[in-house]
Protein backbone atom coordinates (compact mmCIF):
# COMPACT_ATOMS: atom_id res chain seq x y z
CA UNK A 1 0.00 0.00 0.00
CA UNK A 2 2.91 2.24 0.92
CA UNK A 3 4.39 2.05 -2.50
CA UNK A 4 1.39 2.20 -4.61
CA UNK A 5 0.63 5.60 -2.51
CA UNK A 6 4.39 6.97 -3.08
CA UNK A 7 3.90 5.80 -6.75
CA UNK A 8 0.49 7.84 -6.86
CA UNK A 9 2.45 11.05 -5.01
CA UNK A 10 4.92 11.03 -7.72
CA UNK A 11 2.63 10.73 -10.39
CA UNK A 12 0.81 13.55 -8.96
CA UNK A 13 4.53 15.75 -8.60
CA UNK A 14 4.90 15.39 -12.00
CA UNK A 15 2.27 15.98 -13.34
CA UNK A 16 1.62 18.89 -12.06
CA UNK A 17 5.23 19.95 -12.33
CA UNK A 18 4.51 19.48 -16.30
CA UNK A 19 1.56 22.11 -15.85
CA UNK A 20 3.62 24.84 -14.38
CA UNK A 21 4.01 27.93 -16.85
CA UNK A 22 7.31 27.99 -17.96
CA UNK A 23 9.50 30.06 -19.99
CA UNK A 24 11.78 28.90 -22.65
CA UNK A 25 13.99 30.49 -25.31
CA UNK A 26 14.48 29.44 -28.28
CA UNK A 27 18.40 29.17 -27.24
CA UNK A 28 18.09 26.59 -24.84
CA UNK A 29 16.54 24.00 -28.07
CA UNK A 30 19.97 25.14 -29.96
CA UNK A 31 19.20 28.09 -32.21
CA UNK A 32 21.81 30.22 -32.80
CA UNK A 33 20.03 33.03 -34.48
CA UNK A 34 23.52 34.03 -36.12
CA UNK A 35 21.73 34.56 -39.85
CA UNK A 36 23.93 31.44 -40.82
CA UNK A 37 23.02 28.52 -39.50
CA UNK A 38 20.15 26.72 -39.93
CA UNK A 39 17.69 26.78 -37.12
CA UNK A 40 14.60 24.54 -38.26
CA UNK A 41 15.52 21.58 -35.75
CA UNK A 42 15.81 23.93 -32.69
CA UNK A 43 12.53 25.53 -33.25
CA UNK A 44 11.10 21.92 -34.49
CA UNK A 45 12.73 21.17 -30.32
CA UNK A 46 10.77 23.85 -28.96
CA UNK A 47 7.43 23.30 -30.63
CA UNK A 48 7.71 19.45 -29.50
CA UNK A 49 8.30 20.45 -25.93
CA UNK A 50 5.26 22.66 -25.55
CA UNK A 51 2.93 20.09 -27.47
CA UNK A 52 3.93 17.66 -24.91
CA UNK A 53 2.98 19.43 -22.32
CA UNK A 54 -0.39 20.95 -23.57
CA UNK A 55 1.06 24.13 -23.43
CA UNK A 56 1.17 27.09 -20.59
CA UNK A 57 4.27 28.61 -21.52
CA UNK A 58 5.78 31.42 -23.12
CA UNK A 59 8.75 30.97 -25.91
CA UNK A 60 11.25 34.10 -26.19
CA UNK A 61 13.01 34.66 -29.58
CA UNK A 62 15.73 37.19 -29.09
CA UNK A 63 17.22 39.46 -31.47
CA UNK A 64 18.68 37.66 -34.03
CA UNK A 65 18.20 35.93 -37.63
CA UNK A 66 17.12 33.05 -37.50
CA UNK A 67 17.54 30.59 -41.07
CA UNK A 68 15.17 28.18 -41.42
CA UNK A 69 13.50 25.67 -44.15
CA UNK A 70 14.14 22.00 -44.59
CA UNK A 71 13.20 20.01 -47.49
CA UNK A 72 14.05 16.40 -48.10
CA UNK A 73 14.16 14.72 -52.09
CA UNK A 74 12.46 11.08 -52.32
CA UNK A 75 13.98 10.78 -55.32
CA UNK A 76 10.77 9.29 -56.89
CA UNK A 77 9.90 6.78 -53.82
CA UNK A 78 6.46 6.19 -54.40
CA UNK A 79 2.83 8.26 -52.84
CA UNK A 80 5.87 10.78 -51.34
CA UNK A 81 6.26 14.20 -52.68
CA UNK A 82 9.47 15.22 -54.53
CA UNK A 83 10.34 17.55 -52.21
CA UNK A 84 8.86 17.72 -48.98
CA UNK A 85 9.06 20.28 -46.06
CA UNK A 86 8.54 20.51 -42.79
CA UNK A 87 6.52 23.37 -40.23
CA UNK A 88 9.27 25.58 -38.22
CA UNK A 89 6.82 25.91 -35.43
CA UNK A 90 4.14 23.32 -35.32
CA UNK A 91 1.47 23.61 -32.31
CA UNK A 92 -1.17 21.26 -31.80
CA UNK A 93 -3.83 21.07 -29.17
CA UNK A 94 -1.99 23.53 -26.82
CA UNK A 95 -3.51 26.43 -24.42
CA UNK A 96 -2.07 29.47 -23.18
CA UNK A 97 1.03 29.52 -25.14
CA UNK A 98 3.16 32.66 -25.97
CA UNK A 99 5.41 33.53 -28.57
CA UNK A 100 7.43 36.67 -27.24
CA UNK A 101 10.01 38.08 -29.68
CA UNK A 102 12.36 40.90 -29.00
CA UNK A 103 13.20 43.93 -30.85
CA UNK A 104 15.40 42.78 -33.87
CA UNK A 105 13.86 39.18 -33.91
CA UNK A 106 13.66 37.75 -37.30
CA UNK A 107 13.03 34.18 -38.52
CA UNK A 108 13.63 33.89 -42.16
CA UNK A 109 13.67 31.28 -44.63
CA UNK A 110 16.97 29.65 -46.45
CA UNK A 111 17.53 29.98 -49.94
CA UNK A 112 16.73 27.74 -52.91
CA UNK A 113 13.82 26.13 -51.41
CA UNK A 114 11.54 24.98 -54.11
CA UNK A 115 7.89 25.25 -54.85
CA UNK A 116 5.62 23.95 -57.89
CA UNK A 117 5.83 20.65 -59.67
CA UNK A 118 9.13 18.97 -60.23
CA UNK A 119 9.76 15.54 -61.99
CA UNK A 120 10.34 13.00 -59.41
CA UNK A 121 12.77 11.33 -61.24
CA UNK A 122 15.45 13.97 -61.90
CA UNK A 123 14.45 17.01 -59.69
CA UNK A 124 14.24 19.11 -62.04
CA UNK A 125 11.21 21.87 -62.11
CA UNK A 126 8.55 20.16 -64.48
CA UNK A 127 6.45 22.21 -66.99
CA UNK A 128 3.58 20.16 -67.79
CA UNK A 129 2.51 23.28 -70.11
CA UNK A 130 -1.27 22.82 -68.62
CA UNK A 131 -2.97 25.20 -65.88
CA UNK A 132 -4.42 22.77 -63.90
CA UNK A 133 -2.00 20.27 -62.43
CA UNK A 134 -2.22 17.72 -59.48
CA UNK A 135 -0.08 14.76 -58.76
CA UNK A 136 1.05 14.02 -54.96
CA UNK A 137 4.63 12.77 -56.38
CA UNK A 138 5.48 16.16 -58.55
CA UNK A 139 4.76 18.43 -55.61
CA UNK A 140 7.76 20.30 -53.63
CA UNK A 141 6.30 21.90 -50.35
CA UNK A 142 8.04 24.26 -48.04
CA UNK A 143 5.71 24.00 -45.28
CA UNK A 144 4.22 26.55 -43.29
CA UNK A 145 6.04 29.00 -40.41
CA UNK A 146 4.00 29.35 -37.46
CA UNK A 147 1.01 26.63 -37.53
CA UNK A 148 -1.62 26.20 -34.74
CA UNK A 149 -4.37 23.89 -34.89
CA UNK A 150 -6.99 23.18 -32.20
CA UNK A 151 -5.14 25.70 -30.05
CA UNK A 152 -6.88 28.29 -27.36
CA UNK A 153 -5.34 31.13 -25.95
CA UNK A 154 -2.07 32.32 -27.72
CA UNK A 155 -0.45 35.05 -28.59
CA UNK A 156 2.31 35.72 -31.07
CA UNK A 157 4.00 39.18 -30.97
CA UNK A 158 7.30 41.07 -32.45
CA UNK A 159 8.51 39.05 -35.11
CA UNK A 160 9.41 39.72 -38.69
CA UNK A 161 8.57 36.23 -40.64
CA UNK A 162 10.36 35.86 -43.77
CA UNK A 163 9.23 33.88 -46.24
CA UNK A 164 11.87 34.66 -48.94
CA UNK A 165 10.00 34.01 -51.86
CA UNK A 166 12.74 36.13 -53.78
CA UNK A 167 15.27 33.32 -53.58
CA UNK A 168 12.61 29.73 -54.32
CA UNK A 169 13.69 27.80 -56.71
CA UNK A 170 10.45 27.54 -58.81
CA UNK A 171 8.76 24.81 -60.26
CA UNK A 172 5.30 24.23 -62.89
CA UNK A 173 2.25 25.26 -61.97
CA UNK A 174 0.79 23.30 -59.25
CA UNK A 175 -3.10 23.43 -58.24
CA UNK A 176 -5.83 24.96 -60.33
CA UNK A 177 -3.61 28.28 -61.01
CA UNK A 178 -0.27 29.16 -59.79
CA UNK A 179 1.32 27.36 -56.73
CA UNK A 180 -1.10 26.33 -54.73
CA UNK A 181 1.21 24.61 -52.19
CA UNK A 182 1.51 25.54 -48.51
CA UNK A 183 4.09 28.30 -47.82
CA UNK A 184 2.02 30.30 -45.39
CA UNK A 185 3.38 32.69 -42.76
CA UNK A 186 0.94 32.02 -39.89
CA UNK A 187 -1.81 29.31 -40.10
CA UNK A 188 -4.22 29.43 -38.01
CA UNK A 189 -7.03 25.99 -38.16
CA UNK A 190 -10.18 25.56 -35.92
CA UNK A 191 -8.45 27.93 -32.95
CA UNK A 192 -9.70 29.98 -30.73
CA UNK A 193 -8.57 33.41 -28.96
CA UNK A 194 -6.00 34.61 -30.66
CA UNK A 195 -3.89 37.47 -30.46
CA UNK A 196 -1.39 38.73 -33.22
CA UNK A 197 0.51 42.20 -32.35
CA UNK A 198 3.57 43.47 -34.45
CA UNK A 199 4.35 40.74 -36.79
CA UNK A 200 5.59 41.42 -40.01
CA UNK A 201 4.81 38.78 -42.04
CA UNK A 202 6.26 38.81 -45.93
CA UNK A 203 7.29 37.31 -48.92
CA UNK A 204 5.88 34.14 -48.37
CA UNK A 205 5.01 31.35 -51.45
CA UNK A 206 1.08 31.44 -50.47
CA UNK A 207 -0.54 33.81 -47.95
CA UNK A 208 0.56 35.74 -45.40
CA UNK A 209 -1.46 33.99 -42.64
CA UNK A 210 -4.37 31.84 -43.16
CA UNK A 211 -8.10 31.62 -41.21
CA UNK A 212 -9.56 28.36 -41.34
CA UNK A 213 -12.05 27.66 -38.78
CA UNK A 214 -14.95 25.31 -38.73
CA UNK A 215 -18.09 27.71 -37.76
CA UNK A 216 -19.55 27.48 -34.45
CA UNK A 217 -22.07 29.39 -32.08
CA UNK A 218 -19.17 30.44 -29.95
CA UNK A 219 -16.73 33.48 -31.30
CA UNK A 220 -12.99 32.36 -32.45
CA UNK A 221 -12.03 36.08 -31.13
CA UNK A 222 -9.21 36.54 -32.69
CA UNK A 223 -7.61 39.68 -32.95
CA UNK A 224 -4.46 41.37 -35.07
CA UNK A 225 -2.79 44.41 -34.84
CA UNK A 226 -0.46 46.44 -35.91
CA UNK A 227 0.87 44.12 -38.45
CA UNK A 228 1.74 44.20 -41.41
CA UNK A 229 1.45 41.33 -44.22
CA UNK A 230 3.39 42.47 -47.56
CA UNK A 231 4.95 40.61 -50.90
CA UNK A 232 3.13 37.42 -50.08
CA UNK A 233 2.44 35.58 -53.18
CA UNK A 234 -1.27 34.53 -52.83
CA UNK A 235 -2.75 36.74 -50.30
CA UNK A 236 -2.13 38.84 -47.67
CA UNK A 237 -4.82 37.16 -45.33
CA UNK A 238 -6.78 34.38 -46.64
CA UNK A 239 -10.37 33.92 -44.02
CA UNK A 240 -11.62 30.92 -45.46
CA UNK A 241 -13.96 30.08 -42.44
CA UNK A 242 -14.86 31.31 -38.67
CA UNK A 243 -16.89 33.79 -36.66
CA UNK A 244 -15.38 37.10 -35.36
CA UNK A 245 -12.50 38.59 -36.49
CA UNK A 246 -10.75 41.85 -35.39
CA UNK A 247 -8.02 43.44 -37.11
CA UNK A 248 -6.64 46.96 -36.44
CA UNK A 249 -4.03 48.90 -37.64
CA UNK A 250 -2.85 46.27 -40.28
CA UNK A 251 -1.49 46.84 -44.24
CA UNK A 252 -2.11 44.21 -46.83
CA UNK A 253 0.00 45.53 -49.21
CA UNK A 254 1.84 44.70 -52.27
CA UNK A 255 0.67 40.73 -52.39
CA UNK A 256 2.28 39.18 -55.80
CA UNK A 257 4.74 41.84 -56.28
CA UNK A 258 7.65 39.93 -55.32
CA UNK A 259 9.32 36.96 -57.45
CA UNK A 260 6.17 35.32 -58.40
CA UNK A 261 2.29 35.65 -57.74
CA UNK A 262 -0.76 33.03 -57.78
CA UNK A 263 -4.54 33.97 -58.07
CA UNK A 264 -6.49 35.38 -56.37
CA UNK A 265 -3.92 37.74 -55.59
CA UNK A 266 -5.78 39.88 -53.06
CA UNK A 267 -4.41 42.04 -50.06
CA UNK A 268 -7.74 39.71 -48.14
CA UNK A 269 -9.61 37.53 -49.35
CA UNK A 270 -12.80 36.71 -47.34
CA UNK A 271 -13.87 33.35 -48.59
CA UNK A 272 -15.82 30.54 -47.03
CA UNK A 273 -14.83 27.29 -48.01
CA UNK A 274 -14.07 25.21 -44.91
CA UNK A 275 -17.14 26.56 -42.45
CA UNK A 276 -19.30 29.94 -42.43
CA UNK A 277 -17.27 33.20 -42.23
CA UNK A 278 -19.27 35.88 -40.39
CA UNK A 279 -18.47 39.10 -38.40
CA UNK A 280 -15.37 40.58 -39.58
CA UNK A 281 -13.92 44.51 -38.42
CA UNK A 282 -11.08 46.25 -40.44
CA UNK A 283 -9.95 49.27 -38.53
CA UNK A 284 -7.63 51.64 -40.08
CA UNK A 285 -6.09 49.14 -42.37
CA UNK A 286 -4.17 49.42 -45.62
CA UNK A 287 -4.91 47.39 -48.81
CA UNK A 288 -3.00 48.70 -51.50
CA UNK A 289 -1.08 47.96 -54.66
CA UNK A 290 -2.18 44.20 -54.79
CA UNK A 291 -1.88 42.03 -57.94
CA UNK A 292 -5.92 41.61 -57.75
CA UNK A 293 -8.07 43.23 -55.57
CA UNK A 294 -7.52 45.21 -52.12
CA UNK A 295 -10.10 43.26 -51.06
CA UNK A 296 -12.06 40.61 -52.53
CA UNK A 297 -15.57 38.52 -50.88
CA UNK A 298 -17.00 36.57 -54.16
CA UNK A 299 -17.17 33.29 -52.83
CA UNK A 300 -18.45 31.00 -50.10
CA UNK A 301 -21.10 31.78 -47.15
CA UNK A 302 -19.75 35.07 -45.99
CA UNK A 303 -21.15 37.91 -44.52
CA UNK A 304 -21.61 40.67 -41.98
CA UNK A 305 -17.92 42.19 -42.37
CA UNK A 306 -17.29 46.65 -41.38
CA UNK A 307 -14.63 48.37 -42.40
CA UNK A 308 -13.45 51.65 -41.33
CA UNK A 309 -10.95 54.33 -41.49
CA UNK A 310 -9.26 52.31 -43.63
CA UNK A 311 -7.17 52.56 -47.16
CA UNK A 312 -8.10 50.49 -50.82
CA UNK A 313 -5.88 51.68 -53.55
CA UNK A 314 -6.01 49.22 -56.52
CA UNK A 315 -3.14 50.04 -59.21
CA UNK A 316 -3.73 46.65 -61.20
CA UNK A 317 -6.91 45.51 -60.31
CA UNK A 318 -9.96 46.55 -58.28
CA UNK A 319 -9.81 48.42 -54.98
CA UNK A 320 -12.77 46.50 -53.39
CA UNK A 321 -14.80 43.45 -55.15
CA UNK A 322 -17.72 42.27 -52.85
CA UNK A 323 -20.72 40.82 -53.61
CA UNK A 324 -21.79 39.36 -50.59
CA UNK A 325 -24.21 40.29 -48.16
CA UNK A 326 -23.49 42.49 -45.06
CA UNK A 327 -20.45 44.44 -46.35
CA UNK A 328 -19.90 48.13 -44.94
CA UNK A 329 -17.81 50.58 -45.29
CA UNK A 330 -17.25 53.87 -43.06
CA UNK A 331 -14.85 57.08 -43.44
CA UNK A 332 -12.82 54.71 -45.77
CA UNK A 333 -10.46 56.19 -48.42
CA UNK A 334 -11.51 54.44 -51.65
CA UNK A 335 -8.73 54.75 -54.62
CA UNK A 336 -9.50 53.32 -57.86
CA UNK A 337 -12.37 51.39 -58.89
CA UNK A 338 -14.74 49.63 -56.77
CA UNK A 339 -16.94 46.48 -58.33
CA UNK A 340 -20.65 44.90 -57.40
CA UNK A 341 -22.37 44.70 -54.56
CA UNK A 342 -24.81 42.81 -52.76
CA UNK A 343 -27.96 42.51 -54.89
CA UNK A 344 -29.82 42.77 -51.25
CA UNK A 345 -33.31 41.34 -50.45
CA UNK A 346 -33.20 43.89 -47.71
CA UNK A 347 -31.77 47.07 -46.43
CA UNK A 348 -30.38 45.23 -43.30
CA UNK A 349 -28.19 43.34 -45.88
CA UNK A 350 -27.56 45.88 -48.44
CA UNK A 351 -23.55 47.04 -49.73
CA UNK A 352 -22.98 50.74 -47.57
CA UNK A 353 -20.72 53.64 -48.13
CA UNK A 354 -21.13 56.07 -45.36
CA UNK A 355 -18.61 59.10 -45.34
CA UNK A 356 -16.28 57.63 -47.81
CA UNK A 357 -14.03 59.49 -50.07
CA UNK A 358 -13.76 57.80 -53.61
CA UNK A 359 -10.88 59.29 -55.55
CA UNK A 360 -8.75 58.51 -58.81
CA UNK A 361 -5.88 59.37 -57.25
CA UNK A 362 -2.55 57.78 -58.56
CA UNK A 363 -0.48 55.39 -56.44
CA UNK A 364 3.78 56.70 -57.02
CA UNK A 365 2.52 58.18 -60.35
CA UNK A 366 0.95 54.86 -61.36
CA UNK A 367 -2.77 55.37 -62.22
CA UNK A 368 -5.69 53.27 -60.16
CA UNK A 369 -7.49 50.65 -62.10
CA UNK A 370 -10.80 51.07 -63.79
CA UNK A 371 -12.67 53.20 -65.58
CA UNK A 372 -14.86 54.30 -63.05
CA UNK A 373 -14.65 55.02 -59.46
CA UNK A 374 -17.88 52.88 -58.77
CA UNK A 375 -19.05 49.81 -61.53
CA UNK A 376 -21.97 48.36 -60.46
CA UNK A 377 -25.01 46.68 -62.17
CA UNK A 378 -28.60 45.79 -60.96
CA UNK A 379 -27.46 45.58 -57.24
CA UNK A 380 -30.56 45.92 -54.98
CA UNK A 381 -30.38 49.19 -52.43
CA UNK A 382 -26.54 50.10 -52.45
CA UNK A 383 -26.77 52.60 -50.55
CA UNK A 384 -24.18 55.42 -50.38
CA UNK A 385 -24.72 58.39 -47.48
CA UNK A 386 -22.36 61.29 -46.52
CA UNK A 387 -19.79 60.02 -49.55
CA UNK A 388 -17.15 62.42 -51.74
CA UNK A 389 -16.23 61.65 -55.11
CA UNK A 390 -13.78 63.30 -56.97
CA UNK A 391 -12.60 62.16 -60.39
CA UNK A 392 -9.75 62.83 -62.45
CA UNK A 393 -8.88 60.96 -65.54
CA UNK A 394 -11.83 58.08 -65.38
CA UNK A 395 -15.93 58.96 -64.81
CA UNK A 396 -17.45 59.22 -61.63
CA UNK A 397 -19.34 56.23 -61.70
CA UNK A 398 -21.92 53.50 -63.68
CA UNK A 399 -24.57 52.59 -61.89
CA UNK A 400 -27.12 50.84 -63.80
CA UNK A 401 -30.55 49.49 -62.79
CA UNK A 402 -33.94 48.67 -63.55
CA UNK A 403 -35.20 48.68 -60.23
CA UNK A 404 -38.66 50.38 -60.40
CA UNK A 405 -39.74 50.41 -56.82
CA UNK A 406 -37.72 53.67 -55.03
CA UNK A 407 -35.94 51.37 -51.92
CA UNK A 408 -34.31 48.81 -54.48
CA UNK A 409 -32.49 51.76 -56.53
CA UNK A 410 -29.13 52.92 -55.47
CA UNK A 411 -29.27 55.16 -52.70
CA UNK A 412 -27.33 58.53 -52.70
CA UNK A 413 -27.64 60.51 -49.91
CA UNK A 414 -26.14 64.20 -48.82
CA UNK A 415 -22.92 62.75 -51.31
CA UNK A 416 -21.00 65.50 -53.03
CA UNK A 417 -19.57 64.62 -56.71
CA UNK A 418 -16.76 66.54 -58.35
CA UNK A 419 -15.73 66.21 -61.66
CA UNK A 420 -12.47 67.67 -63.05
CA UNK A 421 -12.84 65.39 -66.19
CA UNK A 422 -12.00 67.70 -69.48
CA UNK A 423 -15.27 65.42 -71.73
CA UNK A 424 -16.10 66.18 -74.88
CA UNK A 425 -18.92 67.61 -75.94
CA UNK A 426 -21.81 65.23 -75.12
CA UNK A 427 -20.03 63.12 -73.33
CA UNK A 428 -21.40 61.60 -70.15
CA UNK A 429 -19.74 62.09 -66.73
CA UNK A 430 -21.78 59.13 -64.58
CA UNK A 431 -24.00 56.42 -65.31
CA UNK A 432 -26.94 56.80 -63.13
CA UNK A 433 -29.84 54.67 -64.23
CA UNK A 434 -32.04 53.31 -61.31
CA UNK A 435 -30.30 55.93 -58.78
CA UNK A 436 -32.43 57.72 -56.08
CA UNK A 437 -30.82 61.27 -55.19
CA UNK A 438 -31.17 62.98 -52.02
CA UNK A 439 -28.96 66.50 -51.08
CA UNK A 440 -26.49 65.81 -53.80
CA UNK A 441 -24.43 68.53 -55.06
CA UNK A 442 -22.69 67.54 -58.55
CA UNK A 443 -19.80 70.10 -59.27
CA UNK A 444 -18.19 70.55 -63.15
CA UNK A 445 -14.53 71.99 -62.99
CA UNK A 446 -14.23 72.25 -66.27
CA UNK A 447 -15.38 76.27 -67.40
CA UNK A 448 -16.58 75.37 -70.70
CA UNK A 449 -19.03 72.15 -68.74
CA UNK A 450 -22.60 73.72 -69.08
CA UNK A 451 -21.72 74.66 -73.12
CA UNK A 452 -20.56 71.23 -73.71
CA UNK A 453 -23.81 69.87 -71.87
CA UNK A 454 -22.02 66.97 -70.43
CA UNK A 455 -24.83 63.98 -69.41
CA UNK A 456 -25.65 62.26 -66.22
CA UNK A 457 -26.50 59.43 -68.06
CA UNK A 458 -30.59 58.66 -66.64
CA UNK A 459 -31.19 61.93 -65.83
CA UNK A 460 -30.47 63.65 -68.93
CA UNK A 461 -27.91 66.44 -69.64
CA UNK A 462 -26.84 67.93 -66.49
CA UNK A 463 -27.73 71.31 -67.88
CA UNK A 464 -30.90 70.97 -68.66
CA UNK A 465 -32.13 69.14 -64.98
CA UNK A 466 -32.34 69.29 -61.08
CA UNK A 467 -32.10 66.28 -60.11
CA UNK A 468 -34.71 66.16 -57.98
CA UNK A 469 -33.43 68.99 -56.11
CA UNK A 470 -30.07 68.37 -55.97
CA UNK A 471 -27.72 70.48 -57.53
CA UNK A 472 -25.31 71.32 -59.93
CA UNK A 473 -22.80 73.88 -60.00
CA UNK A 474 -20.41 74.98 -62.43
CA UNK A 475 -17.19 76.90 -61.33
CA UNK A 476 -18.00 79.88 -64.22
CA UNK A 477 -21.31 80.64 -62.49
Amino acid sequence: MKFILTGLLLVLFFTAKSQEYVVKNIHVFGAKGDGKTNDQAAFKAAADFFNARGGNGRLVIPKGTYIVGKQVYSGGQLNKPVYMGEDVLDFSNVKNVSIAGKAGAIIKYQDSLRLGAFTPETGKAYDHGNNYFVNPAYVAVIGNCISFENCSGITISNISLDGNNQNIILGGIYGDVGRQIPHNGVKILNCKSISVDQLNIHHFGLDGMIISNKQSADSDKILITNSTFEYNSRQGLSWVGGNQLYVKNCKFNHTGKGKFSSPPGAGVDIEAEVGLVRNGYFENCEFIDNTGNGMVADSGNSGDCFFTGCTFWGTTSWSIWVTKPGFSFEKCNIYGSVAHGYDSPSMKDATKFSNCLFEDKPYNGVAPYGGFLVETNNKKRMSFSGCTFISHTKKLGWFKSSAISPDEKYQFTNCSFTINNILKEGDFAAILRGAALKNCTFNFTDPDAKKKRYLLAGYGEAGNADLGGNKILYRNQ
